[in-house]
């Protein structure tokens, strides 16, 4: 039986994607950028690429946030400053305190089984804002963060630092995460037990330990 449950947040316990669209929404409504859905999946994707060479530790957190929308901008022969702009977005993104389905049932049943972790490479201050607004942070013994840390997933050293300070055996975790890249490989890396949340069940022949669901992870425990 696992002591401990380490699980991400951003479309794990919180909906990011709904997150993002209402927060991406002003900043583009400021600056006379039609509010599509080819614009916003443009900007994820740029968002998302910036946030993978960041986990490869291949640019800085602050550039991760501000080149970003200098790179969407620029797409539209908008000259940006991608700081006051994120100033913009990250004042509506930490609003943002959207549940997943299904993931207050899921805390409330896992809780009472072992203690559950937060794991996020988010910005500490939109994460804690984000917790606060959900009304979930009261099930998490505790929230580790990368910016306050000082590692970022998948980087073992990150996962490393929560069993010291959690001060459980790696055999005795489990990891629970929808990115594959960051909390899946970080977790095979840190030589513990996963599970990943394919949450829009793009690969059903995946071979390690797969849940499209929340409530499909007790199977694991059985």
């Amino acid at each position: 039986m696992y002591k401990a449950l380490l699980i991400d947040i951003d479309n794990t316990l919180l909906d990011f994607t709904k997150c993002e669209y209402n927060a991406i929404k002003p900043v583009m409504e400021k600056y006379n950028i039609p509010l599509t859905e080819e614009n916003i999946n443009t900007y994820s994707k740029i968002n998302l690429a910036n946030w993978k060479r960041l986990e490869k530790n291949e640019i800085s957190r602050e550039e991760c946030i501000t080149t970003r929308w200098e790179t969407f901008f620029g797409m539209f022969n908008i000259s940006a400053n991608g700081k006051e702009i994120n100033d913009l977005y990250f004042s509506k993104l930490k609003q943002g305190g959207y549940v997943m389905p299904g993931a207050i049932e899921f805390l409330e049943r896992i809780t009472k089984i072992m203690p559950v972790y937060a794991l996020t490479n988010g910005i500490a201050e939109v994460q804690n804002t984000r917790l606060n607004n959900s009304g979930i942070k009261k099930y998490l013994s505790k929230v580790y963060i990368s910016e306050e840390i000082g590692y970022t997933k998948p980087d073992p050293n990150f996962f490393n630092y929560v069993l010291k300070d959690i001060n459980v055996n790696k055999e005795d975790c489990i990891m629970l995460g929808d990115s594959m890249s960051s909390d899946i490989v970080g977790a095979i890396n840190a030589r513990i037990d996963n599970v990943w949340f394919d949450f829009k069940n793009t690969n059903p022949s995946y071979n390690g330990k797969r849940i499209t669901t929340l409530e499909e992870f007790f199977k694991f425990l059985e």
